[in-house]
């Protein structure tokens, strides 16, 4: 056994208390012995010694060998353990549990079997380490799925089989993947790349009308896969022009753990080069396929405003490498919604094409009528003269059918003159079942006396007999993307009629001069019927605008153009994902996963992280804003990847090779992208002989027992310089600290300028007097409101990182100062990338007044929160500024952009200065 492995076997017998003492003496008859663990982990489990007497290693080892596992059978035992499931330590407690398996129909002995050497019993080694190792049962269940889908099961402590036998399926709880009941046919041979396309659904609507769309586009250049999440009646129309399809899928089916399967069984069959996301409801597949190296282009048609949880679009707006929103609306509303996403690379904003509805047959939909009688419909006997105003769409509230319904009374009222017909098409208008709008609507249609002039129609597959004898289109909607009827009406000519702000069909004809008319106030049902009676007063007037709007409508809704740039934007994100860095990640093993992946993630394979490091660089890259996306993360300790891609364009530029990967086989040159990290090599470290400091400001005092905890678990003597802002608070200080190991000094100070002002304004005289070699600052964080835990969290990063707690970091940091020369400036690896934000100019200003070299890097890290250790010298030039307390913001301090955010991140120029270098200290395990 190898000496890694015996230490951690040792330390595992160790935490868990396995080896029974006096049992062990006595089995090998040897009541002197002293350490009877060490024996057993050296020597006892190899002559068939059991360290207690439940357990039975001589038993278990021929089944855990048979699954790759030859490690001592009480380490393999206690390794499944921790899985929380029950595991059997002996041949009685294997036969019960087999025996139940036996009796299960969802255990198949003989498709198990199929695994094993021959003699072995199939339920006897699925109890002991199938289950827990994730082996199928049998077609019908999969062990590894069940315990990921519904980790419930796992913490309770039950079998997942038997579980799911007993209450799992009456619980609705599935035992195989969905991938297990889809097909995946075989693509045909051919050159063209591959490309999948994502719908959420393939409904007779908008969005999947526009699918299939792009698909007929895409199939003439692409072989097109069709991922369908859902059903419709446009089926069999996305498959047959298709490559091969998947699906439908169904709602109980939108889960991460089918998506991530999913994603992987695509991958494996068909090697898309992209994915399309047609809509924001596909976002469960995006980060899956991220996942499995694929880039996705995201289609976003929805509101942020009514999509709920709207927290789901995160998975899009983090993963995707290209987001494309049909009109500024759209867009505005996520990014009202999520901060900062307007600055992220890739956010594009582009109308669709018009989309032609595919064939409906009659046995697809037997409830249209024939041409003629539509028409007769559409326009009666007597209403040949009549001014047709058209609407159509679902019959929901988006759509205002009642601001059409308003309009039309408006209109009536305003001309009563003129002979209005309205007709409104589509699905969904019911009043006598549907509560919720149709009956409100009928009863205003009633009580606005429309009876003779309104009329509401179910939808139709063909809407162009409709389009032909329509005199206006009145788009009533409240809120809508580039609606395809709009778009058809606006193309082929027909007077459209939007409200400002409602929909992107009003961007489009509000940025033409000649049809900007035809817009009215936002929901103002007034003005837009009075723009209605304008066009039925002049009919060549408005035949003319028609032809204007026809105009503008060719010139923004152009399908080839779309598809095209789409197919683009899917080839070039394609092509920034390179193999050979994939490959360097992982020879080096250089990507850290407590790093990348942001707290509460489940943990993922090495691999995954590496696709993951390069999709996260394919979407942010040299983004300035790099916080618009909390998934961008620093992809190991010691290096700043946006730094280095500035400084070697030629080579890290957009679609080129990763940084960190460019710089590993470069021989990792050093530079500003690079520091050195420190990491604590063991508990304890030697008193510092270094004279130290510590600035610690408490606006919240509360939080004062912390930082005492965490300075006890250090043996460097630290003097304390404590500021606060009431006297209240400094008494409650004085107390916390009364039994700290060195003096402490303390302040009462103005609330103004945060933790710096103390630091700058109060303490630095003192600070730098000549008394101290390392000077420490760190402050008392708490956010409340909605972000209280993500401010504890960043606290405790930094205390944990900088103070200390599992390990001694005062210590460890006192140690470098001692020991490097070079370094002046110490702060916590921060595994986010930040940069300037809205605080470069206020930056600018302070370095020129401190004499510091311009210009200031672009990319660069800095102490988070302005907690640090570092040399005195390193503060001179901020003494210099002679800030005083009015140089601060006064409370309530901005969130970004003031002297405070700009002091935090000119800490490693101001050391520079200095004559110094910066370096990182990192506690493990530890991230935020």
């Amino acid at each position: 056994m190898a000496d890694e492995i015996r230490r951690e076997f040792v330390a595992l017998l160790e935490m868990t208390g396995f080896v029974d003492a006096d049992y062990y003496r006595s089995s090998l008859g040897r009541p002197e012995l002293r350490d009877p663990l060490g024996h057993y982990a050296e020597i006892g489990w190899r002559i068939g010694l059991e360290p207690n007497a439940r357990f039975n290693g001589d038993f278990l080892r021929p089944f855990y060998e048979t699954a790759g596992m030859f490690k001592p059978p009480a380490y393999v035992w206690l390794e499944l353990s921790a899985l929380g499931e029950p595991l059997p330590a002996n041949k009685y407690e294997a036969e019960e549990l087999a025996a139940a398996f036996r009796r299960s129909p969802c255990f198949d002995a003989e498709f198990y079997a199929d695994r094993l050497p021959a003699g072995m019993d199939p339920a006897l080694h699925y109890a002991v380490v199938g289950e827990p190792m994730g082996w199928r049962a049998s077609p019908l269940f999969d062990s590894a799925y069940y315990r990921e889908r519904y980790p419930d099961v796992t913490s309770v402590g039950v079998s997942p089989l038997l579980h799911y036998q007993h209450d799992g399926r009456r619980e609705g709880r599935r035992g195989v993947s969905v991938v297990d009941r889809l097909e995946f046919s075989p693509l045909p041979q051919s050159e063209k790349p591959v490309v999948l396309l994502i719908s959420h659904e393939v409904s007779r609507t908008g969005a999947p009308m526009l699918g299939w769309n792009l698909a007929r586009e895409l199939a003439k250049g692409a072989t097109l896969v069709s991922l369908m999440m859902r059903g419709g009646e446009l089926e069999s129309d996305f498959i047959a022009i298709a490559a091969s399809s998947v699906g439908p899928l169904t709602w109980e089916d939108w889960n991460p753990v089918d998506a991530a399967r999913l994603a992987k069984r695509i991958t494996e069959e068909f090697r898309p080069l992209y994915a399309i996301a047609n809509s924001i409801e596909t976002q469960i597949m995006v980060p899956a396929l991220a996942s499995c190296g694929v880039p996705s282009v995201a289609l976003v048609h929805e509101f942020a405003a009514y999509t709920r949880p709207v927290a789901k679009m995160r998975n899009v707006y983090d993963w995707a490498q290209h987001v494309v929103f049909p009109a500024e609306i759209v867009a505005q509303s996520s990014y009202d919604a999520f901060p900062g996403l307007e600055r992220r690379p890739g956010i594009h904003i582009m109308a669709q094409g018009r989309s032609d509805p595919p064939p409906a047959s009659s046995a697809d939909e037997p409830a249209d009528k024939k041409r003629d009688e539509f028409l007769l419909r559409l326009r009666p006997e007597g209403e040949e003269a009549s001014f047709l105003v058209l609407g159509a769409g679902m019959v929901h509230i988006r759509k205002g059918v009642d601001l059409f319904i308003s309009a039309a009374a408006t209109a009536k009222r305003l001309r009563p003159d003129v002979r209005f017909r309205f007709v409104w098409i589509g699905d969904g208008y019911d009043p006598e079942n549907d509560s919720g709008y149709s009956a409100y609507l009928a009863y205003q249609i009633a009580q606005s006396d429309l009876a003779d002039s309104l009329v509401m129609l179910d939808p139709v597959s063909d809407l162009e007999p409709a389009y032909a004898v329509a005199d206006a289109f009145f788009l009533s909607s409240r809120l809508d993307p580039q609606p395809n009827v709009a778009i058809d009406t606006v193309v082929r000519g027909i007077p459209t009629v939007c409200f400002q702000g409602a929909c992107g069909t009003a961007e489009i004809l509000g940025a033409d001069a000649a049809t900007r008319p035809l817009i009215a106030p936002h929901l103002d049902t007034h003005a837009a019927a009075a723009i209605l009676c304008g066009l039925a007063d002049d009919r060549d007037k408005a035949k003319a605008l028609g032809a204007e709007v026809a105009r503008v409508g060719c010139a923004a809704y152009n399908m080839g153009a779309y598809v095209q740039q789409i197919d683009e934007w899917g080839k070039t994100s394609a092509a920034a994902l390179h193999d050979e860095d994939l490959a360097t990640l992982m020879a080096a093993a250089a990507v850290d996963l407590e790093m990348v992946l942001p707290p509460g993630t489940a943990p993922i394979a090495e691999l995954e992280a590496g696709r993951r490091t390069l999709q996260q660089w394919s979407i942010m890259g040299l983004s300035a804003d790099s916080t618009a996306n909390p998934q961008f993360r620093r992809p190991c300790a010691g290096f700043n990847p946006q730094s280095y891609a500035q400084a070697n364009p030629d080579e890290c530029g957009p679609g080129k090779a990763h940084p960190l990967a460019h710089w590993l086989r470069a021989g990792r040159a050093p530079g500003p992208w690079s520091r050195d990290v420190f990491n604590p090599v063991n508990s304890t470290y030697r008193p510092s002989e270094q004279r130290v400091a510590l600035h610690a400001h408490f606006y919240y005092e509360d939080l004062a027992d912390d930082l005492a905890f965490r300075l006890k678990r250090n043996r460097t003597r630290c003097d304390l310089f404590l500021s606060t802002d009431t006297d209240a608070k400094a008494r409650h200080l004085r107390a916390v600290f009364d039994d700290h190991h060195g003096s402490v000094e303390m302040a009462i100070v103005p609330n103004r300028g945060r933790d710096v002002g103390p630091l700058l304004t109060e303490f630095l005289p003192r600070l730098l007097d000549g008394r101290y070699d390392l000077i420490g600052h760190v402050h008392a964080k708490r956010s409340v409101g909605t972000d209280a835990a993500m401010g504890e969290a960043w606290r405790h990063f930094l205390w944990e990182n900088l103070v200390g707690g599992e390990h001694a970091m005062l210590d460890l940091a006192a140690e470098v100062f001692a020991s490097k020369p070079a370094i002046g400036l110490l702060m916590a690896e921060d595994p986010h990338l930040v940069g300037w934000n809205d605080n470069r100019e206020i930056a600018e200003d302070l370095a020129r007044r401190m004499g510091i070299a311009m210009p200031l890097a672009d990319f660069f890290d800095f102490p988070l929160g302005t907690m640090f250790w570092c040399r005195p010298s390193v503060l001179l030039p901020l003494r210099e500024l002679g800030l005083d307390w009015n140089d601060y913001p006064s409370e309530p301090v901005p969130y970004d952009g003031t002297v405070l955010h700009a002091i935090e991140r000119l800490m490693p120029f101001v050391a520079r200065k200095a004559g110094f270098e910066t370096a990182g200290l990192r506690a493990p395990g530890t991230s935020w």
